[in-house]
């Protein structure tokens, strides 16, 4: 799997565990890594993983600190986060992202942005 660019593995429940295994193909650009119970324990691991440019983690648990995290991911151009358990303070950090050229980030916990 050295050559391993491109990766989904969407729909298989393997939470926060199963991303320590994924995170550890460190020349991934692109991870679809959607509706897999995935936490901010998870989004830690995969904001270390600094080759990735394109993010679809949708429809996971993620929450304010997960998307500090991503957040973080300044080599990002492309980010599908909608529907987990972001908060105002999460959408505000993940908007100010601004390398990003696509974002998707509806569905969430945020009461407003200022």
């Amino acid at each position: 799997m050295k050559q391993l660019t491109s990766l989904n593995i969407s729909y298989n429940q393997i939470g926060d565990e199963g991303v320590k295994f994924i995170s550890e193909i460190k020349q991934l650009k692109s991870l679809d890594i959607y509706n897999n119970q995935i936490g901010d324990e998870g989004a830690k691991l995969i904001s270390e993983m600094k080759q990735l440019t394109a993010l679809n983690i949708y429809n996971n648990q993620i929450g304010d600190e997960g998307a500090k995290f991503i957040s973080e991911m300044k080599q990002l151009t492309a980010l599908n986060i909608y529907s987990n358990r972001i908060g105002t303070e999460g959408v505000k950090l993940l908007s100010e992202m601004k390398q990003l050229t696509a974002l998707v980030i509806n569905n969430q916990q945020m009461k407003s942005i200022n």
